[in-house]
């Protein structure tokens, strides 16, 4: 008579989790004497974690900028014309849109660089109708073919003249910027993707003049690790992100 087969154990169903492990959590058993107290400075502490993730974006910036640098030049043209001339005196632009006018001696305007984000945000006139007069505040972000981050910003205005739109580029703004102070202004994923494009392009531009790097091969898959790893983790933050808010609804 043949022995009868052990039924097989059940396996225990793992533990569920009621939230992501961080150090310093408290367990479910400590949440009665977790007081507000306890509680407010635990999850002020928490929220610091956004300071390091913009102090690390900071950081990837500021290596895929040295990681690019030789096919930025290869197609960097300068930021503004040395001939370009202002619309409208600095001083008119303060009285009409309340434009603050900051350094605009900068050495490096007419240098040549690599635009990688802008934006704009539309200027209201003060003293005439908004059919008669506008305005608009744009602000750029240039890499310099020697790494250097600079913002400048420009006020693009019109006005009618014997019913003819006349219209102008004013400079009121030049400096230089860190990788931190880029990203109180522009979004990291433009940047990055910008970035990848003058990679491409430069590259490109190199090749065809037969001037290409020698290390191009190492310097691009640097480039392109890191830029497949910031990816990742961003796919990996949105679904627990979104996973949380799931949970919450």
């Amino acid at each position: 008579m043949s022995e009868e087969s052990k039924p097989s154990e059940e396996t225990a169903p793992p533990q569920e989790r009621t939230a992501t492990s961080i150090p310093g959590m408290p367990s479910p058993d400590e949440f009665e004497q977790f007081t507000p107290e306890l509680a407010r400075d635990f999850f002020l502490s928490v929220l610091d974690y956004g300071q390091e993730e913009h102090e690390a974006k900071a950081g990837i910036i500021q290596e895929l900028v040295d990681l690019l640098l030789p096919e930025a030049k290869a197609i960097a043209q300068p930021i503004r014309s040395r001939t370009t001339g202002d619309a409208k005196p600095p001083e008119a632009l303060e009285q009409q849109f309340g434009v603050t006018v900051r350094e605009r001696a900068a050495t490096w305007l007419h240098e040549p660089a690599v635009r990688l984000a802008g934006n704009s945000r539309r200027l209201e006139p003060r003293g005439s109708s908004p059919a008669e007069s506008g305005g608009e505040l744009r602000r750029e972000l240039f890499v310099l073919t020697d790494g250097r981050l600079v913002t400048v910003e420009t006020v693009a205005t019109w006005f009618l003249k014997d019913s003819l739109r006349v219209s102008g580029d004013t400079l009121v703004g030049a400096r230089e910027v860190t990788p931190s102070e880029v990203l109180r202004s522009f979004d990291f994923v433009s940047i990055l993707k910008v970035m990848l494009e003058t990679l491409f392009d430069g590259a490109a531009a190199l090749k065809e003049r037969n001037e290409q790097a020698n290390d191009i091969v190492e310097r691009s898959g640097r480039f392109f690790t890191i830029i497949a790893q910031v990816a990742v983790s961003m796919k990996e933050n949105a679904d627990q992100l979104r996973k949380v808010g799931d949970t919450l609804a």
